[in-house]
C-alpha cells in the first residue's frame, strides 16, 4: 500500500463499515472532545464530525482507536505485531522527493489560527486550545539531518503557537539554534498517512530520518514535498501545513493541558512559534486526537511494547503471553508463564520492573486468560498472598507523566505473583476442551 494521506486511509475503513459521520455541528471548545472521550473508553469507529462549529473544515478523531486499525496503519498482521514490527523498523528507506499537484490553499496575511483551523479545548482546566496531532521538524544546523516529532501545541495567538520540546530530536534541535542564538524555522503537518504518524512516536538513532523507517515498514519511500516558506522537506499529501519559526529570544510560557494519565499537566516553560503561513489542501480535513483516550493508550501500548516484549520474551523463555493493560499508559503489565518455577516468576517480575514504563506487573499461569479481566482477579483473588506473593520496589526511574512520582520521576513499583502456590489443589474447573469447541457455534449465536 502506497503512502498516501489520511484520506486514502478514512475511504478504507469506511468500506470496512468502521466510519461513523455526525451531521450534528459541534464546538471544538469542549463539546466534540466530549464525544471523542466517551467513545474513546472502548473500542469504537472512526468519528467524522462533518459540522463544526464557526469552521468550515470537519474533524476526524478516534482514527487508531482500536489495535485492529492501528494494525492495519502499519499494515501487519495484529497477532504478530511485536513479531514482525521490530524487523520491519530495521529496514530503511529514504523518503523521495515527488509533487503533490493537490489543489491548495496558502495563506499568509490575516492569519487567525483559532477562526482557520477547529483546534480542541480538549479539558475544562486546559490552558487554550490545543493540537495534539502535529508532526513538526525542523533542520539541525550543524549537521542539516532534519528531526521530526510529535509535540502538543497551544494556540498562544492569532499568529502563534507554543510547542513542547521535551525529547529528542527537536529539543536537542533547538538547543542548538538556542546556544547560537539563531532562529529556529519549524514546519508541522496535520493529517497525514497514520504510518507516518505512528512514526512520530518511534525511537529513531540520532541523526536518522524517522520516515525512513516509515518507508521501511511500508516497503515504499514516504513522498516528500519542499516546504513553500521553510526549507526544510515534509509528508506530501498533508491537509494542513503550518509554517514558521522560534526565535530564542522570545518569551517562553507555562501551558497545561490533561495529558494521557489523565491528569492537567504543565511541563517547563516551552518556545513559542511565530507562524508565517498556513497550506489547506482542498477540503482539509482536521486530525484531532484526545490526550485521555484508548487511542494515545494504543499508541503507548505499541512504544512500549515494542521495547517491553520482545526483550522479556528473549531473556524469559517461559513467558507466553504479555498484556499491557488498557487504561495505564502502558504502566501495567500481566505476563503468563509455562513454569512452576518460582525463582524463575521471581525473575520474571523483577526484570519487567526494572523498564521505566513499567509500575506495576502481575504473573499468572498458562491456565489464566489474560485478556479476561475477571480471570485475573479471580487469579489475584485465590492464588496470591501479599506477605508471600508481592514484590515493591523503592525509588526506580518512572514515567514524566504520572504525578505521584518523586523527584526525578523515581517512584514505587510492584510485583504480584498470582500463580498457583502449588500444582495440586489448584485445578482450575470447566468442562473438557472438546465440549467447548462443539458448542462454540451455538455459543456465537447467542452473543
Amino acid at each position: 500500500m502506497a503512502l498516501s494521506g489520511i484520506r486514502s486511509f478514512i475511504e478504507e475503513l469506511r468500506a470496512l463499515g468502521d466510519v461513523l459521520s455526525i451531521s450534528t455541528p459541534l464546538d471544538p471548545k469542549y463539546e466534540i472532545s466530549a464525544v471523542l472521550s466517551e467513545i474513546g473508553k472502548k473500542e469504537a469507529p472512526v468519528i467524522l464530525f462533518e459540522k463544526v462549529k464557526g469552521h468550515r473544515l470537519p474533524v476526524v478523531g478516534n482514527l487508531l482507536g482500536t489495535r485492529k486499525r492501528l494494525s492495519l496503519a502499519l499494515g501487519i498482521d495484529p497477532e504478530k505485531l511485536f513479531e514482525e514490527f521490530p524487523k520491519r523498523m530495521e529496514e530503511r528507506l529514504p523518503p523521495a522527493l515527488t509533487r503533490d499537484a493537490s489543489p491548495k490553499e496558502v495563506i499568509r496575511k490575516g492569519l487567525d489560527l483559532k477562526k482557520l483551523l477547529p483546534v480542541l479545548t480538549h479539558y475544562a482546566g486546559d490552558s487554550g486550545p490545543y493540537i495534539t496531532s502535529g508532526f513538526s521538524s525542523a533542520r539541525d544546523p550543524e549537521t542539516g539531518v532534519i528531526g521530526r516529532g510529535l509535540h502538543r501545541m497551544e494556540v498562544r495567538g492569532k499568529n502563534r503557537l507554543g510547542i513542547s520540546l521535551l525529547n529528542p530530536p527537536l529539543a536537542e534541535i533547538y538547543a542548538k539554534y538556542k546556544k547560537k542564538k539563531q532562529k529556529m524555522e519549524i514546519a508541522t503537518v496535520i493529517g497525514m498517512d497514520p504510518l507516518i504518524f505512528i512514526a512520530s512516536i518511534l525511537k529513531a538513532p540520532a541523526g536518522l530520518d524517522k520516515l525512513s523507517i516509515a518507508g521501511g515498514i511500508r516497503g515504499k519511500a514516504v513522498p516528500m514535498v519542499k516546504a513553500e516558506n521553510v526549507d526544510i522537506d515534509i509528508p506530501a499529501f498533508a491537509e494542513i501545513v503550518i509554517e514558521g519559526y522560534i526565535d530564542p529570544k522570545g518569551k517562553e510560557e507555562d501551558g497545561v493541558l490533561g495529558e494521557s494519565s489523565g491528569y492537567y499537566m504543565g511541563f517547563s516553560k516551552s518556545p513559542t512559534i511565530q507562524v508565517m503561513a498556513v497550506t489547506l489542501r482542498k477540503d482539509a480535513i482536521y486530525h484531532a486526537i484526545v490526550p485521555w483516550s484508548l487511542e494515545v493508550d494504543n499508541l503507548l501500548y505499541l512504544v512500549h511494547g515494542l521495547d517491553f516484549v520482545p526483550k522479556m520474551k528473549r531473556e524469559i523463555p517461559s513467558i507466553r503471553e504479555i498484556r499491557l493493560i488498557p487504561g495505564t499508559f502502558g504502566a501495567h503489565a500481566v505476563i503468563s508463564l509455562d513454569t512452576e518455577n518460582k525463582g524463575e516468576i521471581r525473575r520474571a517480575l523483577s526484570l519487567a520492573l526494572s523498564f521505566t514504563n513499567i509500575k506495576k506487573v502481575i504473573a499468572v499461569n498458562t491456565d489464566i486468560n489474560i485478556q479476561d479481566d475477571q480471570e485475573l482477579e479471580w487469579a489475584m483473588a485465590t492464588r496470591f498472598q501479599a506477605d508471600r506473593d508481592l514484590i515493591v520496589m523503592t525509588n526506580l526511574r518512572g514515567q514524566p507523566i504520572d504525578p505521584s512520582s518523586g523527584d526525578g520521576f523515581l517512584t514505587a513499583k510492584m510485583g504480584l505473583d498470582a500463580t498457583k502456590p502449588r500444582h495440586v489443589g489448584f485445578e482450575k474447573a470447566g468442562v473438557p476442551e472438546e465440549v467447548k469447541k462443539r458448542v462454540a457455534t451455538i455459543l456465537n449465536h447467542l452473543k
